[in-house]
């Protein structure tokens, strides 16, 4: 692979990440293009020969938007899908987003002379980043205090997509590890006249050209302001929200886990004796799930939402089990509604998945419980 072409790439989705900021702006940037921008387009410029270079700022986000495979002149690295664009209804792609935040931010890559406005995002990034390193540092000498700090600080993320100081001090005043400032330099202030739009599954939306649009639309894209799901919150002094990069690699990812969780949970409940116990982010988050049985078995889950397997298959890894983290079985576990958009999708997985071990298993959410109920009840007839 051209190292320079990525790197060509690179510059391109950093300076998109640039141009198209704030996020939540209802309308098209306009010239000059960032420095990156305009290093990686003259690139473009002199390298596309199977259709002209775009002569507008119009023309070059139409062709901004077009399935990279059909025009792109350049390698495209193997963790962006190409059947896809950089740009989505003038804004960042979803898939843009998740190549610079799960990509060149997680893996710090971020190409030489980006902006101070692009460094802001990395830093807002990091900051939860530092929270954690915090928490795992605590974890090895004060282990419960410091899991249950860690579970009440992620679950308030994925489940307060908007907060106010009130709120703050209320679930942190009392902990050991985080500090209320801690949590809010997570948020971000809106204005009075921000419109303050949030989904129940998805979390804070976008309004853009009249319209509602969610951060990642292969996960929630049916926003219509009458839907039960979708909210409006009133704004009042003090209000904000989570900022985009912690709603991207925290609070998103989170919301299939917390599902799973909850339900597991319940079965917990009805079936304590076999199903013996739940455990939420073990270890400070070193995988989702611990399962624990009747019959001393352990399970590992670590809960996984990609749109496009190829690209999950990249990230699939033996999952860490040492110590209090042993366990005799382990899962990934996919959301249901991947599986219906892509039926082969764990074939797909299983194939290419190439440093997972055989007896690493794939589900379905749905699947995963029915295989958890199966283990309850083959528990409950051997006593």
């Amino acid at each position: 692979m051209d190292n320079s072409e990525i790197i060509i790439f690179d510059l391109l989705v950093v300076g998109l990440v640039e141009f198209f900021r704030p996020d939540t702006q209802d309308q098209i940037p306009k010239y000059p293009y960032p420095d990156l921008l305009r290093r990686a387009c003259n690139t473009l410029a002199l390298k596309m020969s199977a259709i002209p270079y775009p002569s507008t700022l119009e023309g070059l986000l139409t062709l901004l938007e077009k399935p990279l495979q059909t025009w792109y002149p350049l390698v495209i690295p193997q963790e962006f899908d190409s059947e896809y664009g950089l740009i989505y209804d003038r804004a960042l792609s979803e898939e843009a987003s998740q190549y610079f935040y799960e990509q060149l931010l997680k893996r710090a890559q971020l190409p030489e002379f980006a902006s101070v406005k692009v460094q802001q995002i990395a830093l807002e990034n990091f900051q939860f980043l530092r929270l954690l390193d915090k928490l795992q540092q605590a974890y090895e000498k004060d282990a419960e205090r410091a899991q249950t700090e860690y579970v009440l600080l992620r679950r308030f993320l994925i489940e307060h997509h908007y907060t106010t100081l009130e709120q703050l001090r209320n679930k942190f005043s009392k902990t050991s590890y985080i500090s209320i400032d801690d949590v809010g330099g997570l948020y971000e202030d809106c204005k009075e006249n921000d419109a303050c739009w949030c989904c129940d599954r998805c979390g804070p939306l976008i309004e853009k050209h009249g319209h509602l649009r969610g951060i990642k639309p292969s996960v929630c894209n049916d926003h219509r302001k009458n839907l039960s799901h979708v909210r409006r919150i009133s704004w009042k002094r003090g209000l904000c929200r989570l900022k985009f990069g912690i709603h991207w690699r925290v609070c998103l990812p989170g919301i299939p886990e917390i599902r799973l969780f909850d339900a597991l949970t319940q079965l917990h409940k009805q079936q304590p004796e076999y199903l013996c116990e739940v455990q939420l982010w073990p270890g400070i988050d070193r995988y989702d799930l611990q399962l624990r049985f009747g019959d001393g078995s352990v399970w590992a889950v670590d809960i996984k939402d990609y749109r496009n397997p190829y690209d999950l298959a990249l990230q699939l890894k033996p999952i860490f089990g040492e110590g209090d983290l042993h366990y005799d079985e382990s899962f990934y576990v996919i959301p249901n509604y991947r599986l219906h958009q892509r039926q082969d999708y764990i074939e797909i997985l299983r194939e290419e998945a190439t440093e997972l071990p055989k007896s690493t298993h794939l589900f379905s959410d749905i699947a995963f419980e029915e295989r958890v109920i199966d283990k309850i009840m083959l528990l409950s007839k051997r006593k």
